[in-house]
């Protein structure tokens, strides 16, 4: 074995991006609410950045053209994050790579394997697609997309489960038991990590669900649409959310408005608030000893790097709503910093497994590489272990990648809409402020972002809902 190719190797691994370095712009740009050069950003990526990529740059984009009011090239870039979805996971969830290989596929960077999605962002692309097509009244194609929300959260459940069963399998493979590990052998740093994530966890908020996305699936049912049917499957959402929210004024009086089976005639407007920046994840490493291989195997370096969550606490903490005789306050809807956190947790056995038999393969090569050099020269034999040192460690990477558009929290509230049609709204606490001029119908539905306590509001859908 050349040592001096294992330089090149780790020299090359330790020079090439990853994308916290990528979207370092983007990322500036959001924070400061300059939408139209986020989006220049993104859109290089979504052509030119690296194709494993793809899906997370096209969520991106998507997300971005909302922002600018962009409908329809929000809708292709969603279009296109979903047929990366199908190529992974294609129909009934038969995709061409298994799990358990992917899972066994442990040399390299997790970041180095195609971004296949989180299930939270599957189910947010779904909402954003199907309010993109309410704000164009294409109420068809929303209602497509509201059903594939479900569908993503059954999907979820699937994956999830053969994703567990091939980790036992591999680990087991190695002569290591996952959940015993896991009961048994997690301590430090990666266990209070493990432990600060599940804390931010309601322990109400079940696997998977997002209630701003049952929400808006009751609302559609609700006031939406004609059908009779269509009312059981809102008094269905409304129950599940009524679970989350009992003490919530809003939500009971939809549920109670859901089981009369009508809607109402009351002309209303409801207002969807995006606050803040969704976590992003950040990276730690464990050093560990290989116990795996003889003392005198020489491995100069072992560790894991896995992520840990950064929660972004610059937003505004609530929207109040004036319609010229009433205040509404928004309340809180789908805490994302709860959502995103129930899935870390919950994919952490999976997570640790790759980030364990990453470990193993490592070390196996360091082995064989040190080894292999046993009886040459000790200048060889020293520049050997450095270089296998720096290529493993530069090789042990978490993955940082995540959906960095989404939103803190959605809090919403609804007030009756006035004769007037015009609504005020405010960012409670500063002098950011927004007027609207309603629609002329029953139901009114707002939606707005707001990146940071600093940045102005933003309207970024204004639709009516109507049989």
């Amino acid at each position: 074995m050349k040592p001096y190719f294992i330089i090149l190797t780790a020299l090359f691994s330790s020079c090439v991006s990853n994308h916290y370095d990528r979207t370092e712009s983007l990322t500036f740009s959001l924070k400061i609410g300059d939408f139209d050069q986020a989006s220049q950003e993104i859109e290089k990526l979504a052509e030119n950045g690296p194709k494993k990529d793809r899906m997370l740059y096209r969520m991106e984009e998507g997300a971005i053209k909302r922002l600018q009011n962009d409908f329809e090239g929000s809708i292709r870039a969603f279009s296109l994050a979903g047929d990366y979805y199908e190529k992974w996971f294609g129909v009934h969830l038969q995709s061409q790579t298994k799990i358990s290989e992917e899972l066994g596929s442990t040399i390299g960077s997790q970041e180095w394997k195609p971004y296949k999605s989180r299930v939270y962002e599957r189910v947010m692309l779904r909402v954003y697609q199907a309010l993109n097509y309410l704000q164009l009244g294409k109420e068809g194609q929303a209602r497509a997309e509201i059903f594939k929300i479900r569908q993503a959260v059954s999907d979820a459940k699937d994956i999830w489960q053969k994703e567990l069963n091939a980790a036992r399998i591999l680990m087991r493979e190695k002569s290591m038991d996952l959940d015993n590990g896991l009961r048994n052998q997690m301590e430090g740093s990666l266990r209070e990590d493990f432990l600060r994530a599940r804390h931010l966890v309601p322990s109400n908020l079940p696997d998977f669900v997002n209630p701003a996305a049952i929400y808006l699936e009751a609302l559609f049912f609700l006031h939406g649409t004609n059908e009779k049917s269509d009312l059981e499957k809102a008094r269905f959402s409304l129950r599940e959310l009524y679970g989350l929210y009992p003490a919530n004024p809003y939500v009971q009086e939809d549920f109670q408005q859901a089981k009369k089976n009508r809607a109402s005639n009351i002309p209303t407007t409801y207002i969807f608030f995006e606050t803040g920046r969704a976590p992003v994840r950040r990276q730690k490493r464990y050093d560990i000893p290989l116990v795996f291989f003889s003392v005198t195997s020489r491995i100069p370096y072992a560790g894991i790097a896995f992520p840990h969550l950064v929660t972004n606490d610059n937003y505004l903490s609530s929207l109040e709503v004036y319609n010229g005789t009433e205040k509404s306050l928004s309340l809180p809807l789908a805490d994302f910093d709860a959502i995103v956190a129930k899935e870390f947790t919950k994919d952490f056995p999976i997570e640790l497994t790759k980030a364990i038999l990453g470990l193993v393969s490592k070390g196996a090569l360091q082995y064989i590489s040190t080894n292999a050099v046993r009886d040459e020269s000790e200048e060889v034999r020293a520049v050997t272990g450095v270089g296998v040192g720096a290529l493993a460690q530069g090789l042990t990477q978490s993955d940082w990648r995540s959906w960095t558009t989404l939103p803190k929290q959605i809090q919403f509230c609804k007030i009756p809409s006035p004769a007037s049609r015009e609504l005020t709204l405010r960012g409670v606490g500063t002098k950011l402020e927004e007027s609207i001029i309603l629609k002329p119908a029953t139901i009114n539905l707002i939606w707005i972002r707001s990146i940071s306590a600093q940045t102005p509001l933003r309207v970024v859908n204004q639709f009516v809902l109507k049989p």
